[in-house]
């Protein structure tokens, strides 16, 4: 196993974290403490005390003056690069962000550690055989793993449009630094929202040491980390799209006006029945995994909400689960279950259920039945294949298996063997037996780029591997004409 803090410590200079935070933070950008008619905004900290369930919020102005506090406790404290308007963290209240910030986990090798300071050290060279990484500001030890800060030289707003193409470089950068070949948790990416609250510098970690942060470049911008990703995932239109003046809006809907801004009605949405909560927590049994667990408890708290769950059954139900995740995983703490509790607020009951599937890696089947139960719709879909197909002609004749699977059962059969003999012995024609020849080649790659098989290999290797996965993960999303995270998935599902 590789000593992270001890890498860190023989190539960087180490900052001392007051200096960090006021380099994400210039002096002048948080209020004066007490001074709280200038209009300026404030830092927004979570403190957990240590081994319990409370909590509590942190205001942190221009002074610094919660962070050296926090510094000084054994509490779990997390913060943003973000700066608040109010005394709440929820999305809504954000104003500017200053850092863009990326958790990476897994890297449990030297090699593993070598193959990332490659791709940062060359960067957008390395993307002539894999994806490679802007250099970040600074690299912090959390215990566990690492963050990657990118300080940006001029803190960026967040209006909502700018939010969302932020939103898609970050996943992108942070599925480039998962799957190339630094983690050994690639299969499991952990995505993570703008508004992710990271380990304050300074303060206790898991492991019992201190998170510690080390430079390691300069301030980036945004055009800057562009140029490390496909043009589809740049974040490049930063005009604030408003939609109408609060005076016109008032002119316009006159009824949302009254509610919203005079009578400051929570927004409306519909409720659900208990069934959905109840339901998710056996999604969470069956498939809650490493590096989503604090997602699926994120979510059952939307889902609390939405249903109407007291906050006390949620949280019996929620701590209760930690036994069953220490089976998924590295510890699972008390702590990470309260964190998630937070989005137990009407803010996060419209979360996009394309979100949950991604953050939490638990598949949701869309209803596309109508309102009919299951029953009913299969009838109707049969009577309708029936009458389209009144001779059967959608089954594959006999029953016999699809042509693919004809070569790869061949193959599976035959290791030594030749695509003239597949083509004898078959009976498929050559154009079939050559398009599919490679799958199970693909199969055995995907194999080799497991947790247990990827740490064994050289760093050579591992980067021979992917530099072979980018080629089948670029060819798989030309093909279908989709993202290559989602060809990512195919591939190591075996889906193409």
């Amino acid at each position: 196993m590789i000593d992270i803090v001890a890498a860190l410590e023989s190539s960087f200079d180490e900052i001392h974290y007051l200096d960090f935070y006021r380099e994400i933070f210039p002096e002048g950008s948080f209020e004066e403490k007490g001074v709280y008619e200038d209009g300026k905004y404030n830092g927004i900290a979570v403190a957990i005390e240590k081994g319990g369930k409370r909590t509590k919020r942190l205001t942190v102005t221009d002074d610094l003056d919660a962070i050296a506090d926090m510094a000084a406790s054994d509490d779990f404290c997390l913060m943003s690069p973000i700066s608040y308007i109010g005394k709440s963290r929820k999305s809504s209240n954000a104003r500017l962000m200053y850092a863009l910030a990326i958790d990476l986990d897994g890297i449990e090798e030297r090699q593993q550690w070598e193959f990332f300071m490659e791709q940062i050290d060359r960067g957008h060279e390395m993307l002539k055989f894999v994806w490679g990484l802007p250099r970040p500001t600074y690299l912090i030890s959390s215990g566990t793993g690492i963050h990657i800060y990118y300080v940006f030289q001029q803190p960026i707003p967040m209006f909502k449009n700018i939010v969302e193409q932020l939103e898609k470089l970050k996943k992108r950068l942070t599925w480039q630094a998962w799957t190339q070949g630094a983690s050994s948790l690639h299969e499991k990416v952990q995505y993570e929202s703008l508004f992710q609250g990271f380990r304050v510098v300074g303060t206790i970690t898991k492991d019992g040491g201190r998170c510690r942060a080390f430079r390691t470049g300069e301030k980036v911008t945004v055009e800057y980390l562009n140029r490390f990703v496909p043009e589809e995932y740049r974040a490049e239109n930063f005009v604030y799209k408003s939609d109408l003046h609060l005076e016109e809006a008032k002119k316009k809907y006159p009824e949302w006006y009254q509610q919203r801004i005079v009578e400051k009605r929570s927004k409306s949405t519909w409720t659900c029945k208990k069934d959905l909560y109840d339901w998710w927590i056996r999604k969470i049994l069956e498939g809650a995994e490493q590096g989503h667990r604090y997602w699926c408890i994120m979510t059952l708290a939307t889902y609390a909400q939405k249903c109407g769950v007291p906050r006390e059954t949620l949280e019996e139900d929620a701590y209760g689960l930690i036994p069953f995740m220490n089976t998924r995983g590295d510890e699972f703490t008390e702590d990470d279950v309260l964190h998630a509790l937070e989005a137990y607020t009407e803010s996060y009951i419209t979360y996009p259920i394309d979100t949950i599937v991604v953050r939490t890696g638990i598949a949701i089947e869309k209803n596309k039945r109508n309102g009919r139960k299951q029953v009913v719709h299969l009838e109707r879909a049969r009577a309708v294949q029936n009458i389209d197909y009144p001779n059967g002609e959608w089954r594959n004749k006999d029953g016999r298996p699809d042509k693919s699977q004809i070569v790869v059962d061949w193959r599976m059969a035959h290791p030594n063997g030749t695509k003239a003999e597949c083509i004898r012995e078959t009976g498929l024609s050559k154009p079939t037996v050559y398009s599919w020849w490679k799958k199970i080649d693909w199969v055995e790659l995907r194999s080799s780029m497991n947790r247990k098989n990827m740490v064994q290999l050289s760093g050579a290797d591992q980067q021979q591997a992917a530099q072979k996965v980018v080629a089948i993960v670029e060819r798989i999303a030309k093909e279908k004409g989709i993202s290559e995270e989602e060809a990512y998935k195919m591939f190591l599902k075996g889906e193409y």
